[in-house]
């Protein structure tokens, strides 16, 4: 059943975001951030599913439908993006539901601002410290698991490359060839995800994300200042919902992230089901986001 879904423009931290609300004002918050290279309507399925609550799904900086910035996509800002957000929709205590990259930062997020949210659900993303590690030490073939990471290094070439007619075919492939099992995935919502990008300014800032973290990872006072917010555990509540068939993000490595947390967890694991879990196992999602509230 298709969800009442209303988009609002919101000005947050010195930008505009697309905003998509569904669900009563009145009902608990729930606040869901996309991972790469996704958007708001990866959390539609879910919307529908769960109607009866109220349900904010945001554009990222630097995606399509929100402000394409010449900076901050530098993992403190974009944790700050969250939580101007949370502050400026009134939503403080909110279930932050994250994936992908949006889980990298749904980990940063609460080594800072655990105070704002209730609880997080991490949705198939590593502990940045624990992903880092295991890339460094080429546990369980990370480094050769993520070959997008040093491409995207490159300036320029990539988001011009990857919004050219093949461009998009190997992104469109980038999806399917991750699902869990053949015919599980929404082509379609594949497909409108992928259109949305049709020319270099609309890839830039998602790839900026990966830019900026080897930066940070680089420059000394960058290091130092992520390496000093993993010294503050989480104290709310995590739960790692984790399809156990991505290839890219092995849950043998995964499942170290509650330990760099500094925090117990519950782990949730979805066997059969690949790495973008919102587009192929949604009502299992649906499911595990409605136990955790």
């Amino acid at each position: 059943m298709p969800a009442n879904i209303e988009h609002r423009q919101v000005a947050a931290n010195g930008i505009t975001f697309h905003v998509a609300v569904s669900g009563p004002a009145d009902a608990r918050p729930i606040l869901c951030i996309h991972g790469f290279p996704e958007g708001w309507m990866s959390w539609r399925h879910v919307m529908e599913l769960m109607p009866e609550n109220r349900i904010y799904a945001p554009d990222l900086r630097g995606y399509p439908g929100t402000t394409y910035s010449n900076g901050g996509y530098d993992v403190f800002t974009l944790t700050d993006d969250i939580r101007a957000l949370i502050e400026t929709l009134g939503i403080q205590g909110c279930l932050l539901v994250t994936h992908d990259w949006g889980g990298a930062l749904g980990w940063l997020f609460s080594h800072r601002y655990a105070s704002l949210i209730r609880k997080l659900v991490v949705v198939n993303c590593t502990h940045t410290k624990t992903l880092v590690r295991a890339a460094l030490t080429c546990e369980d073939w990370q480094p050769f698991r993520i070959p997008w990471v040093p491409f995207f290094q490159i300036p320029w070439f990539p988001e011009w490359f990857m919004t050219t007619n093949l461009g998009r075919k190997l992104l469109k492939w980038s999806f399917t060839v991750r699902q869990g099992q053949t015919g599980t995935m929404d082509i379609a919502l594949v497909d409108e995800i992928v259109g949305r990008f049709q020319t270099a300014a609309d890839m830039h800032g998602p790839i900026q994300y990966y830019r900026a973290f080897v930066r940070t990872l680089l420059l000394p006072s960058q290091h130092k200042r992520l390496y000093a917010l993993y010294q503050t555990p989480i104290s709310i509540p995590v739960t790692m919902v984790w399809g156990m068939k991505d290839g890219a993000l092995p849950s043998a490595v995964a499942i170290k992230s509650f330990n760099d947390a500094g925090c117990e967890g519950d782990w949730r694991p979805l066997p059969g089901v690949g790495h973008f879990v919102d587009l192929e196992a949604w009502t299992k999602l649906a499911d595990e986001i409605q136990r955790v509230l």
